[in-house]
């Protein structure tokens, strides 16, 4: 039924805009290039001609996207299916976080996490907690210890993004570890884009305050750009009904789960950006720290004990050098570090927790903990590490780009403490610290090598052929090689096709080869990579000078998924290279520039992931989609409604309730601008009517999770 409303809708503003046209409406397209005048003898006919031919430039040559092959790229040419969403587009939805304006995205959707709360992606039928590569400004920036970026990131805010450019698809040919079903670069705001200071404040449901200052200056040939964010919020706190320590209190006849109770979502956060650019030498500084509660707890234990907190900060220094025309340059040397602290209850007071003692896979012991399971850890994790690409102009529309890397990582500073002593599991009356008995996680160092090699030729005006390798050296487990080729054609006039093959990986993450001393985990040195092959067909199309379409098709093979695995005969887990999958899907979307700021956007994901026994995999909706409309009828004013619809989504093996039903979520965003001076104020109405849905739980917490209903948030802005 999706389907069908979708191409009703496709064909119906294929033809809508003539009739606009012809009442005499604006004709320039949104974004579009400054025209050349017109001479004053040209009909409106040779208007329509020259307005078309415009229009055609702009999408087939002008719009360049760097993340598909790290330069810039006409986004047709690019070998790779690529979304690109502008800072206006943002802003007109309305969203505030970085999280939320992926839910836009074909193939993407945004799943709770339902132990700490991050919202991450599920990309093409997979999460993506690990597997999407996520850069600032180029930077890649997921942790070492689990993988992840949206534990920090899912926050980020959109004041300071001029866009985000999105490869749905493999990427490690060219970026190595993570890039693994998509790669997400946030290009931030520069001088120019700025040209001084800009102050915005907003307040919202849940008592979320956010303030945020960007600024951007020109000074000759040096250009300094920054921003400053905070933004706390208490969060969303629905009411969860059931959770793991329920069925403990069953089976033991304790009372000790808090549920019925609030899940806790609370956040505060502080960010500060720095670039500074002179003559091709360039500075980026970046700065976040942020604490949050767990959203129910670490073991799907409701608790209000819970806290984490994440220092992350960088710097980079690179240098661009051109020299005659065909060789480019960009080396770069950069440090991370991820400083991170957990202080956990995983369990409630008065909860009581069977242990397997002497490893017989019986549970011999039963431990009662009055205070609760608590535990605190912490570890720092630093990253650095140097990169030179250079590409060189082989011969006319033939560019050879040639990369080198290296990665030293280090996890040090292992401090645990805890009311359990890891040996004899015996509750303690007190906090003790085992940092330097039994550590929860072992300091480890990694180091990678890498080299990569790229081709891009435009064999002809309309025929490119890009074909890339990458060599990642790993030295504590081995190394992954990730090949590429794509063939884009511009078969006639106004089409574009794309014949693309992939490869990617995605690394064992420090967690799941170094945890040790837990009662009922443990790691794995042994693991190998996950690994994938892509192979994707796309097809682009301009109807007329207002609709652009495009259909794609994308297989996916992915093999020695890790996952959590029981230990013959005994109840511990291991993560192990267990699971493989393959999803099969088609992605189509379709946007409408009727006139200037006046625009309609629509798309719809078909997608079928299944493991390798054919059961569906659990958690994913088949159909999804996204709708929206953005009318701008008076310079002060502009209106935004959009509409995300999901189908039903199934549930893990072994869960005999029913799949969670369909829904959609209805957004309205409102703004008004240049009615005094610079000022902008804007008010967004999230779920505007209020529709009640969760995102699925685990067989062991026993319950759905719970997610917002009607919010809002108001807030204005100020240029100087």
């Amino acid at each position: 039924m999706f389907l069908r409303y979708y191409f009703f809708l496709v064909i119906f503003f294929t033809i809508m805009p003539r009739f606009i046209m012809a009442e005499g409406a604006e004709t320039t397209n949104q974004g579009e290039t400054p025209q050349n005048p017109i001479p004053e003898k040209t009909n409106s006919a040779d208007n329509d001609v020259l307005n078309m031919h415009s229009s055609e430039v702009l999408w087939l040559g002008n719009e360049e996207v760097a993340i598909s092959t790290r330069r810039e790229t006409p986004i047709h040419k690019a070998p790779s299916i690529v979304t690109v969403i502008t800072d206006e587009e943002i802003k007109n939805s309305g969203y505030r976080t970085f999280a939320e304006i992926l839910r836009i995205v074909p193939g993407f959707e945004m799943l709770k996490m339902p132990d700490f709360g991050d919202l991450v992606p599920v990309v093409r039928g997979i999460d993506g907690t690990n597997k999407v590569r996520l850069m600032i400004d180029g930077h890649f920036v997921n942790n070492p210890l689990r993988g992840n970026a949206f534990n920090v990131f899912d926050d980020f805010p959109v004041e300071n993004i001029k866009k985000v450019e999105i490869i749905r698809g493999p990427g490690s040919a060219m970026y190595g570890e993570n890039a693994f079903l998509a790669v997400i670069n946030i290009i931030t705001k520069d001088a120019s884009d700025i040209n001084g200071v800009r102050i915005s404040s907003g307040y919202g449901s849940f008592n979320t305050y956010e303030e945020n200052v960007i600024f951007g200056k020109n000074y000759g040939k040096v250009n300094i750009s920054g921003m400053l964010h905070y933004r706390q919020t208490d969060g969303f706190d629905g009411i969860l009904e059931r959770d793991s320590q329920t069925r403990l209190d069953g089976i033991f006849g304790t009372s000790a789960s808090n549920t019925p109770g609030n899940v806790h979502d609370g956040r505060q956060e502080f960010a500060m950006d720095l670039k500074v650019d002179y003559n091709g030498l360039w500075f980026h500084g970046w700065y976040h720290n942020k604490n949050r509660e767990t959203f129910i707890g670490p073991q799907y234990a409701l608790n209000d004990d819970s806290d984490i907190e994440n220092n992350y900060a960088f710097g980079e220094i690179g240098y661009k050098k051109v020299y005659d025309e065909r060789l480019t340059m960009r080396p770069r040397i950069y440090y991370d570090q991820f400083d991170i602290r957990i202080q956990m209850q995983a369990y409630p007071e008065g909860a009581t927790l069977p242990f397997d003692t002497n490893g017989d896979s019986v549970y011999d012991k039963f431990v009662t903990f009055p205070d609760g399971f608590n535990a605190i850890g912490s570890e720092i994790e630093r990253v650095a590490g140097i990169e030179a690409p250079f590409d060189y102009a082989l011969f006319d529309n033939n560019i050879l780009t040639l990369g080198l890397e290296y990665r030293l990582i280090n996890q040090g500073n292992v401090h645990y403490s805890g009311n359990l002593h890891p040996v004899t599991f015996e509750s303690l009356d007190s906090m003790q610290n085992f940092s330097d008995t039994y550590p929860y996680l072992e300091e480890a160092t990694r180091r990678i090598w890498a080299v990569y090699l790229q081709d891009t030729w435009d064999v002809t005006d309309t025929l490119n052929i890009t074909m890339g390798l990458r060599h990642d050296q790993y030295s504590d487990f081995g190394g992954a090689i990730s090949p590429r080729t794509g063939l884009t054609w511009s078969f006639m006039e106004n089409a574009s096709l794309k014949l693309l093959y992939g490869e990617a990986f995605r690394a064992p993450n420090f967690f799941e080869m170094y945890i040790a001393n837990q009662p009922v985990l443990r790691g794995n040195k042994d693991l190998d990579p996950e690994t994938i092959s892509t192979y994707e067909v796309g097809l682009s199309y301009r109807f007329n000078k207002y609709v652009m379409s495009s259909i794609n098709y994308f297989y996916n093979d992915v093999q020695d998924l890790i996952a959590l695995r029981p230990v013959a005969n005994t109840t511990t887990f291991r993560y192990e290279n267990f699971a493989d999958a393959h999803i099969q899907g088609v992605e189509m979307e379709t946007k409408v520039d009727i006139t200037k700021g006046n625009y309609v956007f629509m798309n719809y994901t078909f997608q079928n992931p299944e493991d390798n026994h054919g059961n569906d995999l659990p958690f994913v909706a088949q159909h999804k989609g996204n709708v929206g409309v953005n009318v701008h009828y008076w310079k002060y004013l502009n209106t935004n409604i959009s509409s995300f619809i999901s189908g039903k989504r199934s549930r893990e093996e072994g869960d005999g309730r029913n799949d969670l039903p369909a829904y959609s979520l209805l957004n309205l965003s409102v703004i008004g601008k240049e009615f005094f001076k610079t000022m902008e104020v804007q008010g967004t109405v999230y779920n505007l009517l209020d529709k009640d849905y969760n995102d699925p739980g685990l067989i062991s917490l026993s319950d759905d999770i719970p997610r917002q209903g009607r919010a809002y948030f108001v807030g204005f802005s100020y240029q100087f």
